[in-house]
């Protein structure tokens, strides 16, 4: 069963965010899965993969915000690092602990929780300043 289930009504309404958005939520569900098999050089690839995949899709988001002329663009931009820094935390906390189950939980925290707040509270506010510029 899925960690994170993409539903409509976190769309923010932008094609290109939405469809990265989606593949988050998809990347995330590996990363539950690979954690439930214990595979911890599987879990180190796919956070590998989460973080390469964050950084490029916070920057596709900052570049169309600062675009569009957005007036909360460093707020956004200070959670993006925020949660860059905990991806790479979590990493390390993996390679040094390996995985159990505060793992587990502060990956529900972040992931989940964080994730979809972010998308549900923080990007819907952008996106009537994107979607002339994005469409």
């Amino acid at each position: 069963m899925p960690a994170i289930v993409w539903k409509d009504e976190y769309s923010v309404g932008v094609k290109v965010i939405d469809d990265q958005h989606k593949e988050l939520f998809r990347r995330v569900n590996k990363l539950f899965d690979d954690v439930s098999r214990g595979n911890v050089t599987t879990v180190l690839e796919t956070l590998d993969f989460l973080n390469s995949y964050v950084i490029y899709h916070f920057s596709a988001e900052e570049q169309l915000m600062a675009k569009a002329n957005y007036p909360e663009l460093e707020s956004h931009k200070n959670e993006h690092e925020w949660f860059k820094s905990e991806i790479l935390s979590i990493r390390e906390q993996v390679e040094k602990n390996g995985l159990g189950v505060s793992l587990t939980l502060r990956l529900n925290k972040l992931l989940v929780s964080w994730l979809i707040n972010h998308v549900t509270k923080t990007d819907v506010k952008f996106a009537p300043y994107l979607k002339e510029e994005a469409v």
